[in-house]
């Protein structure tokens, strides 16, 4: 009888034993097979920027490639700092993801004391670069960026500029164009680049500082007029608009848009998720559809978006000892 007990006890234990490991195998997301409900993919500024855009062009094309729902949930303000403290303080579990916007990302926790780091973030893949550039209405008197800068040299902060908040590349764009042309330019934030451009329209702001792609549209429609743009050299999208280093001026910005999500993430999820996003970005379709709205699809992976993202972190650090734009 002793015996037979001591049998079963030993049957029962493995089988215990077996249990309680299917149970956290279950519970851990490295063996779930994710995704299994819809994702929420977060934009830090408000509808109709460029960010927005970005999420909006991304959107349908990951849903195909991840066989569940993605819903863009736009959450602006305070310059980008609310949207990314969302996706930093999101649960790590692979259903709420971000555009992650370079600068902002990194200049924020520079510029203030913010609700989160860079080492906040599980980046993902890199999707998109958008250079900066400044936009005036038709109406205005200005048609050449030297013109509005001796303008602006006559009349010490009488010129006005709408940008997406303090620390955005739209931002330090202007920041930086003001200490080489040695002018005083009021900066105007505003929770995107939508209403930036709305306010550049009505006339409310002298001149906006909106990525290529926010203005292109507006421009094309005759409503503004592109002086110059922030990248390295002309955009094969827009080959008319001398960059500000033509004119003169020693400066560069653009506006880099990747995918992340809160630090934490399982690697199997972050993986699936970069090679999904990778996909997409080599669909020609997905090129096409980001080149109508003037903006360059530049894919890194995992391990080169964090790269690119920790030199870009030195960089703004650096900058910002030097110069801070506060």
């Amino acid at each position: 009888m002793f015996c037979d007990e001591v049998e079963e006890s030993f049957m029962r234990k493995p089988m215990t034993y077996m249990g309680v490991a299917l149970a956290m195998m279950a519970a851990s997301p490295a063996f779930a097979e994710w995704p299994e409900k819809p994702i929420n993919l977060i934009v830090a500024y408000s509808p109709g920027g460029g960010t927005d855009v970005s999420a909006r062009t991304l959107q349908p094309m990951l849903e195909k490639e991840l066989g569940v729902d993605v819903v863009v949930v736009n959450r602006p303000g305070a310059g980008g700092e609310t949207g990314h403290t969302a996706i930093s303080q999101a649960a790590p579990d692979g259903y709420t993801i971000g555009i992650l916007n370079l600068p902002p990302m990194l200049t924020i926790p520079i510029t203030r004391d913010a609700a989160f780091t860079a080492d906040d973030f599980t980046p993902v893949a890199g999707l998109v670069r958008d250079p900066s550039a400044i936009s005036v209405p038709a109406s205005s008197p200005f048609n050449t960026l030297d013109e509005l800068l001796a303008y602006a040299k006559e009349n010490p902060g009488a010129i006005t500029i709408g940008t997406t908040g303090v620390g955005t590349d739209d931002h330090l764009a202007m920041r930086y164009l003001s200490d080489a042309a040695d002018v005083q330019l009021t900066n105007v934030p505003f929770p995107g680049g939508g209403p930036a451009r709305t306010a550049l329209l009505g006339g409310h702001v002298s001149a906006a500082a909106l990525n290529l792609g926010e203005a292109m549209p507006a421009a094309q429609n005759g409503d503004v007029r592109i002086l110059a743009q922030f990248s390295d050299e002309r955009s094969e999208f827009a080959p008319e608009i001398p960059t500000v280093m033509e004119l003169g001026y020693d400066v560069q910005m653009l506006s880099e848009r990747g995918i992340g999500m809160p630090a934490g993430v399982d690697s199997e999820i972050v993986e699936k998720l970069s090679a999904a996003i990778g996909r997409v970005a080599a669909d020609p379709a997905f090129v096409e559809k980001n080149a109508e709205r003037f903006t360059e699809v530049s894919y890194r992976d995992t391990q080169a978006f964090a790269d690119h993202i920790a030199k870009l972190k030195q960089a703004y650090q650096a900058m910002w000892d030097e110069a801070p734009w506060q």
